[in-house]
């Protein structure tokens, strides 16, 4: 998810893109951006601003924009660009029928030899893993995979790890995941590096090998704190008390919920706060604690009701 006031590394730059086919060749000139193209640039560079922000809905004002104008001078590239980020935003907003629109009509305009074609599969592909349909989030990962050709070869296997992980295939997630794992680590991509050691922890944890799990685990909060990334952090720890739940240790796995409640309520996340108040609500239910889970229970609709009003 991303971060408050950071910008977030899956939006793009419209001007990296821009410039690709301006670039000259064998020693030619650079052709300079008209007008029109530093305009469509402002806007997407504005909306990753407000994204950064949490204002979503000025992100997809300033996107629409950038696609506006790119689309009234046919330039492909900055189209498909602003559509992936259209799609990332209606994503996070949970608006999935919006984000399949976006994403489809950029999968229309560019062929599988395309430099962005990579990009746009692994949205495709976060669009149907949201929408559980793992078959094509599988295909369109793969798909993202052998086109990619620079060092987002580790997200994209991560990613890979994770649907193989939900439909049940552990070894070969666990392989995809040690694979990302060394790329992100000879890559350098420290967050990357914590996502494929936060997926090792639930396939360790899954595939009953808790010594491996704790350690993965321990990694990738390691990481995600020097980092400041808050909701990795808080999925670190409830990673930690699902492999605590495993262990059948109550006690650990309530100290380990409540300092991912702690994490999300101060970073924002009110609806991930109130699930680990349920969480821990039905842990004390099933510890015979009636009162505890009836009090954390009241915690939580107190909770989401003040949020509401806001």
């Amino acid at each position: 998810m991303i971060e408050k006031w950071k910008i977030n590394s899956s939006f793009w730059l419209l001007m990296i893109v821009v410039l690709l086919p301006l670039a000259g060749c064998g020693g030619k000139s650079v052709t300079p951006l008209s007008a029109t193209q530093q305009d469509a640039i402002k806007y997407n560079q504005r909306g990753i601003k407000s994204e950064a922000r949490g204002d979503r809905e000025s992100a997809l004002d300033n996107f629409n924009e950038s696609l506006r104008i790119n689309d009234a001078i046919e330039n492909t590239d900055g189209m498909v660009v602003a559509l992936v980020n259209i799609s990332r935003v209606n994503r996070y907003k949970e608006e999935i029928d919006a984000a399949r629109r976006a994403v489809d009509r950029a999968v229309n305009l560019i062929t599988p030899l395309s430099p962005l074609y990579s990009e746009v599969a692994y949205e495709k592909s976060k669009v149907s893993l949201q929408s559980k349909d793992l078959t094509d989030a599988r295909e369109w990962t793969v798909k993202s995979l052998a086109a990619e050709t620079g060092n987002k070869r580790g997200s994209r296997l991560n990613l890979l790890a994770r649907i193989l992980y939900l439909e049940g295939r552990f070894d070969e997630a666990g392989e995809k995941a040690k694979e990302s794992l060394t790329l992100n680590r000879k890559a350098k991509l420290r967050e990357e590096e914590a996502n494929s050691l936060r997926l090792l922890g639930g396939i360790f944890t899954s595939t009953k090998r808790p010594g491996e799990a704790l350690e993965a685990y321990k990694q990738a909060l390691a990481l995600d704190k020097a980092l400041g990334k808050s909701r990795k952090i808080a999925g670190d720890l409830r990673g930690l008390a699902l492999l605590y739940v495993s262990l059948n240790e109550p006690e650990q796995t309530m100290r380990l919920y409540r300092r991912a409640y702690a994490v999300s309520l101060n970073d924002g996340d009110v609806e991930s706060a109130a699930g680990d108040l349920l969480k821990m609500s039905q842990l004390y239910e099933k510890m015979g604690d009636k009162v505890k889970s009836e009090r954390l229970l009241s915690e939580r609709d107190a909770l989401l009701k003040k949020s509401e009003k806001r």
